[in-house]
């Protein structure tokens, strides 16, 4: 996944609302994370540096909390549905499973060589 912010989950997210990630590969050139995060668990916050695809494996409603100070925003992700991300000089967010159904996904980061 993209860089942890262990600190600020910490602070921020109980242990028993953090969800599941696994890194799959993690490369030179590509870090493929998988992702289950059930109704109510959040991602912790992290930071994305590299441009990524993210690729969803059910449908969920998420709130997505971001760094920068704006206001948290709801997303609808959908089965089968492929999204590219282009970050620029990168980005800080939290994602929470707002829906019944957990977030299920890939999420395939293409770093900078």
């Amino acid at each position: 996944m993209s860089t942890k912010m262990e600190e600020r989950t910490r602070a921020e997210v109980p242990p028993d609302k953090q969800g599941h990630y696994e890194v799959l590969i993690d490369n030179e050139t590509t870090r493929i994370t998988f992702h289950r995060i059930e109704k109510g668990e959040c991602s912790g916050w992290h930071r994305h540096e590299h441009d990524y695809v993210g690729y969803h494996f059910g449908d969920s409603e998420v709130q997505i909390e971001r760094g920068d100070g704006d206001a948290p925003s709801q997303m609808a992700s959908k089965t089968g549905v492929a999204t590219f991300y282009e970050v620029g000089d990168g980005f800080e967010h939290n994602v929470t499973v707002l829906s019944d159904t957990p977030l299920i996904a890939l999420e395939i980061e293409y770093k900078k060589t």
